[in-house]
């Protein structure tokens, strides 16, 4: 790799090189083969390894402190990912402090009007100059729109962008020479980690992504009384800008606040456990990044979510995994436990199994061992899939994030209430997903999902028929099969096909009928329990199907006769 050519700031990197040294890292850079860019002073300067990992841990947080923007980002995503970094790096990283020096107000002022295309007062009635927060990434000023409503702008800091990406275009430099010079550091994949840093940051200086994934929220949890997401105001929001509700409340770890707003903790508590497990495991969508920064409690009591730029997703298989996963606990069963994670993982291929079952069984058997209160199933899973990487068993970041969120919702939910009950959680859940799960309206999109699945099998099966009769009509020299054979048996499977096909549709309402009874019998249409209609449909398709099925077999008779007479 060419420095010149791959590095566009030389300085930069010197710059950085030297804040790892000073942080007493200087070991490792001589082995990576660095130690050419350190100042002459630095080369000369004897160095020893660190070799409490503890330590090791704070001094490259410093490091990054230091460095800026980009490092405290990868901290951050770091501190997310204990199956990328050791787990005393991820727990030191966050305590990463995102508190930077705000920058002048005319700037502001100039990157809302050119991006909303109108002068600031036209727009707000009030700006604060002064902001309530400022961060690497922007700052946020409190506002009032011309309409009245109270807004917060969240403003993004001018050049970061450009700042970002050639940091990280060392970060990739750097990457490639620890992977080439440190191979028991290839299985923590440093070039991809990098790559996936470059692509998180990237989303989040976009705060139109970040207003999208704040709409998609509100709207799935719009039913939830207890939890909200503030309103996006879309069209006073931009790349660099973006305008929401402003929320007046506390952090969620706030007790002393709490206790002012005379707000029920073990509601909260309650709440907020079975919001991120609805969020993911009934939406697949879900915050991932809920520390108590991020989520806030009204005097009403209720919870709301703050910052959306971190976002998880599940897919529906996946979501099964994690469920089928919290239901084996209690069975006791690890090897069953083991196999419902690494069916979650995305690759296994290199993967050593067999080491890696062996590492993370005993974390079962110590959940057997003690109550649930005692020791956390979202605990669990996240130990399990933070080894994975060091056995090859990679897994997809959406994963280490949920079992984090699951984790830290079980940690928060005992601080709020130190009888907070996990297992009690964990029904409540088990019954609001069965009534979700298997509700009219999603059992009537299950029918349709399966019915489109089968779509192709029943629109190319005539086809399938086709050419089978076309080699039945073309048989081979000893065999002898008349014409009226072949058409008889094209109108025995077509038939079988229709009898097939309608048995399939009359199941499917049978099963939806037999949900509405024990879910939603109340509900009528026209006088009547729409679980009783639904079964008078199911049974005269039957009917129906019943007689197109005689008719048909009488008129082959018929067919039959008329050709016996002639």
């Amino acid at each position: 790799m060419n420095l010149k050519q791959d590095i566009k700031d030389l300085q930069r990197i010197r710059k950085i090189l030297a804040v790892f040294f000073e942080e007493g890292l200087g070991y490792y850079i001589q082995q990576s083969k660095l130690g050419n860019y350190l100042p002459f002073h630095k080369r000369l300067t004897p160095v020893r390894p660190l070799t409490n990992r503890q330590m090791q841990a704070v001094r490259i947080r410093q490091a990054f402190e230091r460095l800026g923007p980009t490092f405290v980002k990868l901290g951050q995503l770091l501190s997310l990912r204990p199956d990328l970094v050791p787990e005393e790096y991820s727990t030191e990283f966050e305590k990463l402090q995102d508190q930077v020096p705000s920058f002048p107000f005319a700037q502001v002022k100039a990157i809302i009007e050119e991006d909303l295309g109108k002068p600031l007062k036209s727009l707000f009635k009030q700006v604060e100059q002064r902001p309530i927060a400022s961060a690497s990434i922007a700052q946020v000023h409190r506002a009032i729109l011309q309409t009245g409503e109270n807004v917060v702008l969240k403003v993004r800091r001018p050049e970061i962008t450009e700042t970002i990406n050639a940091d990280l275009d060392i970060l990739f430099f750097l990457a490639h020479s620890l992977e080439k010079h440190y191979p028991e550091l290839r299985n923590y994949r440093p070039v991809a980690v990098v790559r996936e840093f470059a692509a998180w940051t990237r989303k989040e200086l976009n705060f139109q992504i970040e207003a999208q994934n704040a709409i998609r929220l509100k709207k799935e949890l719009a039913k939830s009384p207890r939890v909200k997401v503030p309103k996006v105001y879309v069209e006073y929001s931009s790349s660099r800008v973006l305008t929401m509700d402003y929320i007046d409340g506390v952090k969620i770890n706030n007790l002393a606040g709490l206790a002012k707003f005379h707000v029920d903790r073990k509601k909260i508590a309650k709440t907020y456990f079975l919001s991120i497990l609805e969020q993911a495991l009934l939406y697949g969508f879900f915050h991932a990044d809920p520390h108590p920064a991020n989520i806030f409690i009204e005097k009403n009591g209720k919870l709301v979510y703050l910052d959306f730029g971190i976002m998880g997703e599940l897919s529906a298989r996946d979501q099964r995994r994690v469920i089928q996963f919290i239901e084996s606990v209690p069975e006791k069963n690890p090897e069953k436990s083991i196999q419902y994670i690494i069916a979650m993982a995305e690759n296994t291929r290199d993967a050593d199994i067999t080491r890696f079952k062996q590492r993370t069984i005993p974390i079962l058997e110590e959940v057997y061992l003690h109550p649930i209160k005692d020791r956390s199933i979202g605990r669990a899973m996240y130990e399990i899939i933070s080894l994975g990487a060091q056995h090859g068993v990679l897994f997809n970041p959406n994963h280490v994030l949920i079992a984090k969120a699951i984790y830290q919702a079980e940690g928060l939910g005992l601080k709020l209430d130190p009888h907070f009950k996990v297992a009690e959680g964990l029904h409540a859940f088990a019954e609001e997903y069965l009534h979700t799960a298997y509700s009219p309206l999603q059992l009537a999109r299950k029918v349709k999902t399966t019915l489109l699945e089968q779509r192709d099998l029943l629109v190319e099966l005539p086809e399938h028929l086709q050419r089978v009769v076309e080699r039945l009509e073309k048989p081979e020299p000893h065999e002898h099969i008349s014409l009226e054979q072949l058409e008889q048996l094209e109108r025995d499977m077509e038939s079988m096909n229709r009898k097939r096909t309608m048995g399939l549709v009359i199941t499917f309402f049978i099963i939806g009928a037999a949900f509405l009874l024990f879910l939603e019998g109340k509900k009528e249409l026209l006088g009547l329990p729409l679980s009783v209609l639904l079964l008078l449909l199911a049974l005269s398709l039957f009917l129906y199907s019943l007689f197109i099925h005689t008719e048909h077999k009488e008129g082959m008779y018929h067919e039959s006769n008329s050709e016996n007479s002639t």
